[in-house]
């Protein structure tokens, strides 16, 4: 069947398709390729039903078990969840899905809910080499995609003067500012010839994006260097980005879903001309490789010299990395290699996407 032929019932991470999730990966897939979609509700009728992580999985798990090849499901599956093997936290993650209205049906242990998912599903799309090879024991028909920002980030850094301290920058969700704490030593070090920017929401909330509600400089409490505090919003984080010298991804490597997540912010940062230093997990190992740099730390002492060498860098240094990286992040990720990666799911459960 021709693509644009099917009923597309998406159930994506928010109802009006405006979260990142689905501004940057199926919906963007969808709006570039002309394809009508309607938020999928377990009651639709529906040739495809593209279900992600937010979604009500074991309803569409039990769906799918009613209607066999009648539906076509594709799951997405973003993050490493599948790192998390403590039976405990597996257990009140879904049954608070169950309680918090997620899940139409009780399903306890999460783990064993995206086992289901992936062995029920007709493909899975995830975005990392760990991920494909850990989810293909479950399905055979595991494919990897990444976030297209397209016009969302704005124009990339031009200028790469720099002036006084380094001028780092941090940008991501509040609920991932603490990976921060996993460098606080190097920032300690070096206090005296950096100050940090922080790009973020004001306020934490530590449990299911509810609960346990914080403010965000809590959170950074004995980083000594200088801080400054930026809230996110779509329409400026970019600027805020490029007025900084260097970006900064650091990732706590002894969180094994940490340690998993996909290479995507590092591209976003590199599209946007930012020199990018990084925790090395294997997706930025990855990507950092293909793109000529060095600049993955796997320890304290490689943050340190890493860093030190960024101190001393003038304007002709951060300005080839920058654009070299660029340079690397338009081509390896670029609109027609992120077409292609939805258009070989799709394909591969029935579907000519043109």
């Amino acid at each position: 069947m021709k693509l644009h032929n099917a009923r597309i019932g998406y159930a994506g991470y928010s109802r009006d398709f405006s979260a990142p999730g689905d501004r940057r990966r199926f919906a963007a897939y969808a709006r570039m390729k002309g394809l009508p979609i309607e938020y999928a509700e377990l009651s639709g009728d529906y040739d495809l039903a593209y279900v992600t992580y937010s979604s009500d999985l074991p309803g569409w798990i039990a769906r799918k078990q009613r209607e066999g090849d009648r539906l076509k499901l594709v799951f997405e599956l973003i993050d490493a969840y599948f790192t998390e093997t403590g039976l405990w936290r597996r257990l009140a993650k879904g049954t608070a899905r169950y309680l918090l209205g997620t899940d139409s049906r009780l399903s306890p242990d999460l783990r064993s809910t995206l086992i289901a998912a992936a062995e029920h599903a007709d493909a899975v799309i995830c975005s990392t080499e760990e991920q494909r090879e850990t989810i293909g024991r479950y399905n055979a028909n595991v494919f990897t995609s990444f976030d297209h920002f397209g016009d969302e980030i704005g124009s990339p850094k031009g200028d790469y003067r720099r002036d006084g301290p380094l001028r780092l920058v941090w940008e991501g969700q509040s609920t991932t500012l603490g990976n921060i704490q996993s460098i606080r030593g190097v920032l300690n070090s070096f206090r005296k010839d950096i100050e940090l920017h922080v790009v973020t929401d004001p306020l934490v909330y530590r449990y299911f994006g509810r609960f346990g509600r914080r403010n965000s400089r809590e959170v950074l409490r004995g980083v000594e260097c200088p801080i400054h505090f930026h809230p996110w919003h779509r329409s400026s984080f970019a600027s805020q980005v490029t007025a900084a010298d260097v970006s900064i991804i650091p990732i706590d490597l002894c969180d094994a879903m940490a340690r998993g997540k996909p290479e995507n912010k590092l591209v976003m940062l590199w599209q946007l001309g930012m020199p990018v230093l990084a925790s090395d997990t294997p997706a930025y190992r990855r990507a950092m490789s293909g793109a000529g740099i060095v600049l993955n730390c796997a320890s304290e002492e490689e943050w340190c010299a890493h860093m030190e060498a960024l101190i001393a860098a003038d304007e002709s240094d951060l300005g080839r990395i920058g654009r070299q990286c660029r340079a690397y992040a338009e081509t390896a990720y670029s609109k027609a290699q992120f077409l292609r990666c939805f258009d070989l799911a799709l394909e591969a459960v029935g579907f000519s996407p043109d």
